[in-house]
């Protein structure tokens, strides 16, 4: 007596061994719920899904940072590698031009200049304000000596140099305060100053000091120049 879900098999003949029925015989596959996908067959291997090159992995979670530019929170300047030395291509063109962006109101800010060049910077206002110092008790001095008939050429050659220092003395606030700017004509321009400065020192007059040629030296550094280069770039 058979079941209604076994299948008749053929007779056998007489003296023939029985054959084995075929794998899976007289079993149906288990029917998927409703819903869901059917399940893959025996020995079936899910194909890894593709890779994309050129993306980084990012785990969960991961937030990539935004870019950081000048003046943000946390922001590192990355330091200049062109040392070279070259002659000034920021030649000013009108007056305006030589005047401080930030007028006087900006002269004792040094912010975003690199270490040996700030110190440069305010060697500098030291050298004017000694040198304005100076220039000025030589010029009471001159007067004086004016009412000498023995020194009265003294005394002319000691006022006619006075105007010329406090002429030099603007000169090298406003040069200061343009290499602060990233300038280099004005580098030019202090190391012009030094120079005439001991020319003035041999006339009899005070030509400033030795902080002069030390922030001239300061200022020609290779850690300034880069600065320069870098800033004569951007100001292009």
């Amino acid at each position: 007596m058979s079941t209604p879900n076994e299948t008749p098999r053929p007779e056998q003949g007489a003296g023939q061994p029985a054959t084995p029925p075929p794998p899976g015989y007289g079993s149906q596959p288990d029917s998927p719920l409703p819903g869901q996908p059917p399940a893959p067959p025996p020995g079936y291997e899910q194909p890894a899904p593709p890779s994309y090159q050129g993306q980084p992995h990012q785990q969960p979670g991961y937030q990539q940072q935004p870019p950081l530019y000048p003046g943000q929170p946390g922001y590192q300047q990355q330091p200049a590698d062109d040392f070279s030395v070259r002659m000034p291509q920021d030649l000013p063109k009108s007056f305006q031009d030589v005047l401080p962006v930030d007028g006087l109101g900006g002269i004792f800010r040094a912010d975003g200049l690199p270490q040996l060049l700030k110190v440069s910077y305010f060697l500098w206002l030291a050298t004017a304000g000694l040198w304005l110092f100076f220039t000025f008790f030589g010029f009471i001095g001159s007067l004086f000596m004016l009412g000498s008939r023995h020194w009265r050429g003294e005394a002319i050659m000691g006022i006619i140099t006075s105007f010329v220092a406090v002429a030099l003395i603007a000169a090298v606030v406003v040069c200061a305060m343009k290499l602060k700017e990233g300038r280099q004509w004005a580098r030019m321009a202090l190391s012009a100053i030094v120079l005439i400065g001991f020319v003035l020192m041999a006339l009899g007059s005070n030509g400033g000091s030795l902080l002069g040629v030390a922030a001239a030296v300061l200022m020609w550094l290779p850690e300034s120049t880069a600065w320069l280069n870098a800033r004569a770039k951007g100001l292009a």
